[in-house]
């Protein structure tokens, strides 16, 4: 085995990813290459090292902080003004789009596209119900002022 086909074994290696055949032969390379050998141990010991590591979550006053500033809410208001625009223009070619070429034909029987509107239009209130039912929740979350 050379050194190239060594140091990409390596890596599978300290990941677990190596078959019991390629370990054997990575081993035999390693007591006999002091360069793979050292390069070995490098990376084992960064392996240790960063699976050791956590990012800090930043303190709630922090937040606090970053969120009342007019910029950040003017920031993300007008973001869900763009996506919000966005949608309803999708939706409103999809449903154009549909009620043209199935609603209108006129070989499609009345009785099954009365059925199918109905059926849609039906969902689509439990739709804006269940999302007007979850962001009334949202903004009255029981659990806001308690502190953690």
């Amino acid at each position: 085995m050379n050194c190239q086909k060594a140091t990409v074994l390596i890596s599978g290696k300290l990941d677990g990813e190596l078959t019991p055949e390629q370990e054997k032969d990575l081993n035999a390379h390693l007591e006999s290459c002091p360069n793979c050998q050292k390069e070995y141990q490098e990376l084992l010991r960064l392996k240790e090292v960063t699976s050791d590591m956590k990012f800090a979550d930043l303190p709630d006053r922090y937040w606090a902080g970053y969120w009342n500033t007019i910029y950040n809410r003017l920031e993300r208001g007008i973001g869900w003004v763009f996506v919000s625009v966005g949608v309803i223009i999708l939706v409103g070619f999809f449903l154009w789009n549909i009620f043209d070429g199935f609603f209108l034909d006129n070989s499609i029987p009345l009785i099954l596209r009365l059925g199918i509107g109905l059926a849609g239009f039906g969902a689509l209130i439990l739709l804006v119900s269940v999302l007007r039912e979850r962001l009334f929740a949202r903004k009255h979350e029981r659990y806001d002022e308690v502190e953690r």
